[in-house]
């Protein structure tokens, strides 16, 4: 019985091991698929809406959200993002982990998840106090929206800036325009951040109650904060480095918005 023991004990101890190794390429792929990494790259890309902006965005002409968008399309790299997470979700991730977080977004609720988080699902509206804290703690949990809203920020920002510059606003004409045209900036990137907020939240009001606790059950679990933190980082890093090529890609199509404007 003694050596059977010690042959159990044995097992168990590998087995253990190999569930803390780090995962393996297959693993990570089969993970990128089944959590719907396209549909997060898709949305990275096209960071600001057209035509469903309210408030002072409202004030933001379709040609300059559709050069911005443009622009940050060239210069996001899908395939390198790609590569960045299979890395470091390798790296950082262990193979039950992996395995965890596949069975996740594999199950009923994650293609849920995926379908709200990709727009085949139409946005919600939160009914009451309640579900709006929870789509405030999925929303946190998840991560979701902040390399999107960073990048939006960027390309507002770097637009606004150019067309200061330019005197598309006609600002010479006007005392102290500049400093009026600095407080719009700041209030149209204020109420960018809170409609890039509201359509993450939003978004995760299209789920079911208990599709809703689910995921943010597996949001705050070990796997689901380290695959979270990962995409994070990884989409973030993306966004900063985009972003800091826009304002050079950026002038020559606000220049010429800025001499066509009447």
């Amino acid at each position: 019985m003694k050596p059977f023991r010690l042959a159990l004990i044995a097992l168990v101890l590998v087995l253990a091991a190999c569930a803390s190794l780090p995962g393996r390429d297959s693993d990570v792929e089969a993970v990128l698929t089944a959590s719907g990494i396209d549909a997060q790259l898709g949305w990275l890309s096209q960071p600001l809406q057209g035509g469903k902006m309210k408030g002072p965005l409202s004030l933001v002409p379709d040609d300059w959200i559709t050069a911005i968008n443009a622009t940050v399309a060239e210069q996001l790299k899908p395939a390198d993002i790609r590569q960045g997470l299979r890395t470091a979700l390798q790296r950082e991730l262990s193979g039950r982990e992996l395995a965890e977080v596949q069975r996740f977004y594999e199950s009923a609720t994650g293609q849920a998840v995926v379908a709200v988080e990709s727009g085949r699902r139409e946005a919600g509206i939160a009914a009451d106090s309640t579900e709006a804290a929870t789509l405030e703690a999925l929303a946190s949990a998840t991560g979701l929206g902040k390399a999107v809203a960073r990048l939006a920020e960027t390309g507002l920002g770097d637009a606004f800036d150019i067309a200061l510059k330019t005197n598309c606003f006609g600002q010479g004409e006007t005392r102290f325009a500049g400093l009026l045209g600095g407080v719009i900036k700041k209030a149209q990137l204020n109420a960018l951040r809170k409609v890039v907020n509201d359509q993450v939240r939003l978004r995760y009001a299209a789920l079911a109650a208990d599709d809703q606790a689910r995921y943010l059950e597996f949001a705050q679990s070990r796997p689901g904060q380290k695959f979270f933190r990962v995409r994070g980082e990884v989409l973030g890093a993306a966004a900063d480095r985009a972003g800091s090529a826009l304002g050079a890609q950026l002038t020559p199509r606000f220049n010429a918005f800025c001499k066509s404007a009447p």
